[in-house]
């Protein structure tokens, strides 16, 4: 009886704990919203004194948040130059009815046209999530990447914003969820390491907001082309390593620390 009460207790804990909602899918399989209201994004530039041909349409995405609300993430130049444009990225909620601008900030980077680390289109979830019964987020990510084929490098950031009280509230600030790192010979001898990250809500709360839990995956690579002239033998190493962590909602945002270390690469 006693090792009964032990196992229903140990189930009711792992219930407890479980994954409530994985907030995006793999790399590869996630879904977003790729629509951009035009017509709605004319009033939205007259009214923030932003010409429509400055936005980058193609890199520029939008949501319904509410029947009377849209959500806008807009790429578009702040200053035009004869070397190249300087572009930033604007988010902002906006009213359905006339475009007036509820909210909205600028991202902290922006990115002249020619410099070697360049943006991708910034991508908003296709689904909301729900943070408690007042509470529902935006997920947008965002990513940047260097042009080349020598240096592998990328970064993923995820951020979820919402709205209360017709304030944009910043639940969780650009946190990595890919990145890459290393070299390459432009064929096949490269040696690299990828972080790949999913995060999912947890049904436990902190402060009245459900926690997140993080699963890293580190894996690295290092691969050497056969070359039969050179008499150089073909290897190929690869390492794996996991952490976890939670993340807890402090009343304002969720609190995580910056991890910038590679854990095989030196």
């Amino acid at each position: 009886m006693k090792a009964r009460n032990i196992l229903l207790y140990f189930i009711i804990f792992i219930s407890c704990n479980t994954y409530s909602q994985k907030l995006f899918k793999e790399l590869g399989s996630r879904e977003y919203s790729n629509t951009l209201n035009t017509k709605l994004l004319r009033k939205v530039c007259d009214n923030l004194e932003i010409k429509f041909s400055d936005v980058y349409l193609d890199k520029s995405h939008s949501i319904n948040f509410k029947t009377d609300k849209t959500f806008f993430v807009l790429q578009y130049i702040i200053k035009k130059a004869e070397d190249g444009n300087l572009n930033t990225t604007k988010y902002l909620f906006v009213d359905n009815l006339n475009g007036s601008v509820i909210d909205h900030f600028n991202d902290k980077e922006s990115f002249f046209d020619n410099e070697a680390i360049q943006p991708s289109p910034s991508y908003i979830l296709k689904n909301k999530i729900k943070f408690n019964d007042r509470i529902i987020g935006i997920g947008i990510i965002t990513e940047e990447a260097v042009r080349s084929c020598a240096t592998l490098y990328s970064q993923q950031k995820l951020t979820i914003i919402s709205l209360s009280n017709n304030k944009i509230t910043n639940l969780l600030d650009k946190y990595t969820i890919r990145k890459t790192n290393g070299e390459s010979n432009c064929s096949g001898t490269y040696e690299i390491e990828i972080l790949d990250t999913s995060i999912d809500l947890l049904k436990n709360k902190t402060n009245g907001v459900y926690d997140l839990s993080v699963t890293k995956v580190f894996s690295y690579k290092n691969v050497i082309e056969e070359n039969h002239d050179k008499n150089i033998k073909g290897t190929k190493i690869v390492e794996n390593k996991t952490e976890t962590e939670k993340l807890e909602y402090n009343g304002k945002s969720y609190n995580f620390e910056k991890d910038n270390v590679l854990r095989f690469l030196k």
